[in-house]
C-alpha cells in the first residue's frame, strides 16, 4: 500500500543518504566518521542517516517505515531478528526526525533509548545543522548501547547477581589496597 502511495522507493546508501544535497563534503565525511566509530564499537550494528524532503501529505511514521523497508539499507540476509539497522530519518522540509530499528534490536532498545537519541539531535536539527544532528544522534546511540551492555546480562539472568556483586566488591577492595600503597 505504501508503494502505491509513495511510489518507487529510492535506493539509499549507508551510512548517509543525503537525498536533498544539504550536506557538504566535509560535513558528510565528519558525520560518517562518527557513525563508523559507533559501528566499530558495536560491529553487529548498522546505522543509516537519511536526509530527505518528506512529501507534505505523508505522515512521517509510515514514510519512515516505507524507506526503512524499501530503501535497500539492509541486505536480503538481514531479515527479521538478523536486522540490526538503526535508521535516523530527517525531514529537511520541516526539520522533523524519526528513528526506526530493525527487529534484531527491538528486544533490547526501548522507546526511551530512541527518544534520548532524538533529543540529542534536536537542537542541531532545529538550526539546520544536519551533520551535527547526525553526530549527536550517533554519540547518544553509542552511550545508550554502552549502558544497555551493562544492563542486558542482568535483565536476561545471564549473570549471577551475587557473583557480580562479589566481583565488584573484590575490585573495590583491590583498588583500595592499591591506593594505600602510594
Amino acid at each position: 500500500m505504501a508503494d502505491r502511495t509513495f511510489g518507487i522507493a529510492p535506493a539509499l546508501q549507508r551510512p548517509i543518504a543525503d537525498m536533498t544535497g544539504v550536506l557538504g563534503t566535509f560535513s558528510m565525511r565528519r558525520a560518517a566518521h562518527v557513525i563508523a566509530e559507533v559501528e566499530r564499537r558495536f560491529p553487529q550494528l548498522r546505522i543509516a542517516a537519511v536526509l530527505t524532503e518528506v512529501p507534505p501529505q505523508a505522515p512521517l511514521l509510515p514514510y519512515a517505515f516505507w524507506l526503512f523497508n524499501r530503501g535497500s539499507l539492509s541486505s536480503a540476509v538481514e531479515k527479521g531478528g538478523e536486522n540490526r539497522l538503526v535508521m535516523l530519518l530527517m525531514d529537511t522540509s520541516s526539520d522533523r526526525a524519526i528513528t526506526m530499528l530493525g527487529y534484531g534490536l527491538e528486544p533490547f532498545m526501548q522507546e526511551a533509548h530512541l527518544q534520548s537519541c532524538l533529543q540529542a539531535a534536536e537542537q542541531p536539527l532545529r538550526r539546520r545543522r544536519y551533520a551535527q544532528a547526525i553526530e549527536s544522534f550517533a554519540r547518544e546511540l553509542d552511550r545508550q548501547l554502552v549502558e544497555l551492555c551493562r544492563l542486558v546480562p542482568r535483565q536476561f539472568g545471564l549473570v549471577d547477581e551475587a557473583q557480580w556483586l562479589n566481583a565488584c566488591a573484590a575490585g573495590e577492595e583491590a583498588l583500595g589496597m592499591a591506593e594505600n600503597r602510594y
